[in-house]
């Protein structure tokens, strides 16, 4: 068993050191408190035994005066027999003026004093007024005073006109008082224990109230620790009440405005981590959308090109015809849903133009009633004059299908799906209610539907990638994170309104352009591209789209040669330089990129012409490397009659 080191622990504990500090303090103040207490009732008690030995020897001084005149020791009888009354009184004495014992007396039962009868000529010559004077010796009091007369006026004096004698006393006699000192001893003794009983009670109660103000002071320090300990150790905290407003409840409640400061803090942290985290979600998203842009671009490419081929084979009143278009109508809905995404991922360079939002809410409406379903009703509440805004329309249209389709998802028994147009002005107040937008004048586009709602902590999340409500497998969590990606990047905004059995409402607002903004210009649909006859030499890695754009190109009258990569094209080139008029070249193929293949054939051929083609947006072109800045580019997907027409622009000029 380790013995207990006193040092150490009074260093260790803080209140033991407080404890010990107030003892100190106490024990110091208490015996310094009994030492006065006790001098001075000491002196009390002392100063009231000579009083009262005063007052019997001035008392029996006056009382003796007619037997010490008369030198008669009857008389002194009487005044002596009063005195000794007093318990404390052992003996009485009464000299002569010439010393000589004319009466002495000791108390009754009390034992003869030794010497008590003894003269002391020196006090007696020190007696000089009525005063009595007192001296102490080991065991008793003893007091004296002398007897005065004061004698009468002389009659031949006052005869002979002498006046008045001199007022002068004659000393007749002496008094000894002797008083018992035990008397006094016996209470000092009381005042002493009772000066030591209330020294210790002071002393107690003394260190219960040290006691009690070490753990009144250091209670709430050990409950300070013990929460900085386990808010440091286990991240877990209590607020500590803040008593009063001493220094320690200060502590206290800076301490509670520190933790709360650090619990904001590590709300704020982790909201920047959750934010950083759907950064990297929303990164893995482009890297993903723009991965996969690429080979879906290729096949849309195909998609496009054979429908075109057979759309110009065909009169439009062929057979198939119409399910020709429909084909087309789908290839054209993935296009935009692949822009929708490199949108989404801030990869795709949109196409804006001044449109009015009206007619693409009438256009798209004919498309969504295959979408929703016959169950439910769709309304669309245009306003009656034209609502413009610069913007990308097929991607506007990508967003009301996938709002349309997140509403149908909600209203699995039917309902009512609403699209509605309107004009709001957006300003200080809307701004401050909101917390976003900039004043000025917006065209909303709302989306309303009748379904089942979503709670308030559902609406928070319901713009984040991969956030989805539905079942696994039945929904990817991203289709209103590309609407909302979409919006943004028009500089509009978009917030949902939604209560659980009430439906749900997107409101998305987008700058409104004015009328004296607009060309009044119609726009005029594209020429059919001319005919040629230059040949041109097609490198591309994907055999379906090199044979679909030869065939093309040999429908329009040019002359083609076919690579499958870059070196293949650089080989092909140098065999054919004289008669190659241009190149077309997809810029990402094996062996070597088109880029290299480009700036290998401007070496043998400077001035070559060549229309660069990508599956890749021009900002995934940029990470690769590769910048087609001041060259003619294509991005996949592609017309067919827009690669000739792109084709003849690049020939004529």
């Amino acid at each position: 068993m380790k013995l207990l080191n006193p040092r150490e622990y009074f260093r260790d504990h803080f209140s033991a050191r407080i404890f010990l500090t107030l003892s100190l303090v106490i024990i110091i103040g208490t015996f310094s408190f009994t030492v006065f207490f006790y001098s001075y009732q000491r002196a009390s008690l002392t100063e009231k035994v000579k009083d009262k030995g005063e007052l019997l020897a001035s008392l029996l001084a006056h009382n003796a005066k007619i037997g010490i005149f008369a030198d008669n020791s009857d008389l002194l009888t009487a005044p002596i027999s009063d005195i000794l009354q007093d318990p404390q009184v052992l003996s009485v004495v009464i000299y002569a003026s010439d010393g000589r014992i004319l009466a002495l007396q000791n108390r009754t039962g009390s034992k003869p004093l030794p010497d008590a009868e003894k003269w002391d000529a020196g006090v007696a010559n020190a007696l000089t007024d009525a005063l009595p004077v007192v001296s102490l010796n080991s065991d008793n009091f003893i007091f004296w005073t002398r007897v005065t007369l004061k004698p009468l006026v002389a009659v031949d004096n006052l005869y002979l006109g002498g006046g008045h004698a001199k007022d002068t006393k004659k000393t007749i006699g002496f008094i000894k008082v002797v008083l018992d000192s035990n008397f006094l001893r016996k209470s000092l003794r009381s005042l002493l224990l009772a000066c030591i009983l209330n020294g210790v009670a002071l002393l107690l109660i003394g260190s219960l109230i040290a006691y009690h103000l070490s753990k009144k002071i250091t209670t709430p320090l050990n409950k300070l620790t013990e929460e900085v300990n386990s808010f440091g150790s286990e991240g877990k905290y209590k607020e500590i009440a803040v008593e009063n407003g001493d220094e320690i409840g200060k502590l206290a409640a800076a301490f509670n405005n520190l933790v709360v400061s650090l619990q904001k803090r590590e709300t704020e942290q982790a909201l920047l981590e959750e934010q950083l985290r759907q950064s990297q979600k929303m990164e893995a998203v482009g890297q993903l959308a723009g991965g996969v842009a690429h080979d879906f671009n290729n096949i849309l490419t195909a998609i496009y090109g054979h429908c075109s081929v057979l759309q110009m084979k065909m009169g439009t009143d062929a057979p198939f015809r119409r399910d020709i278009d429909q084909i087309y109508a789908a290839a054209e809905r993935a296009a935009n849903l692949t822009r929708s995404l490199l949108a989404f991922s801030r990869k795709q360079i949109m196409n804006p133009k001044k449109i009015n939002l009206n007619e693409i809410v009438m256009n798209v409406g004919k498309m969504l009633t295959r979408i929703i379903g016959e169950d439910i009703q769709l309304k669309a509440v245009c306003t009656g004059k034209p609502l413009r805004v610069f913007a990308d329309s097929g991607q506007i249209e990508q967003v009301l299908m996938n709002l349309a389709a997140n509403a149908r998802d909600a209203m699995t028994k039917g309902g009512i799906l609403t699209i509605e147009t309107a004009v709001q002005e957006i300003d200080e107040s809307f701004i401050h209610a909101y917390g976003y937008g900039e004043a000025g004048k917006y065209v909303v586009l709302s989306v309303s539907d009748t379904g089942k709602g979503m709670d308030a902590e559902t609406s928070k999340k319901i713009f984040e990638p991969f956030f989805t409500t539905k079942e696994v497998g039945k929904g990817t969590g991203l289709g209103l994170s590309i609407v909302y990606g979409v919006i943004k990047q028009h500089n509009g905004y978009i917030n949902v309104y939604s209560k659980p059995e009430e439906g749900t409402t997107f409101r998305i607002y987008l700058p409104q352009v004015y009328e004296e903004d607009v060309d009044s210009e119609k726009e005029t649909p594209p020429e059919y591209p001319r005919m040629g006859s230059e040949t041109i030499l097609v490198a591309e890695d994907d055999a379906t789209i090199r044979e679909l754009e030869g065939s093309i190109l040999r429908e329009f009258g040019y002359d083609v040669i076919l690579a499958c990569d870059g070196e293949d094209a650089v080989e092909k080139f140098k065999a054919g330089k004289e008669k190659i008029a241009i190149i077309v070249m997809d810029m990402i193929m094996p062996r070597k990129s088109g880029k290299e293949a480009y700036e290998e054939i401007k070496k043998i051929q400077p001035d070559v012409r060549i229309l660069f083609m990508s599956g890749y947006s021009p900002d995934l072109l940029h990470d690769r490397g590769i910048s087609a800045n001041g060259e003619d580019v294509l991005i996949k997907p592609i017309h067919p009659l827009e690669l000739v027409r792109k084709l003849r622009a690049v020939l004529d000029s």
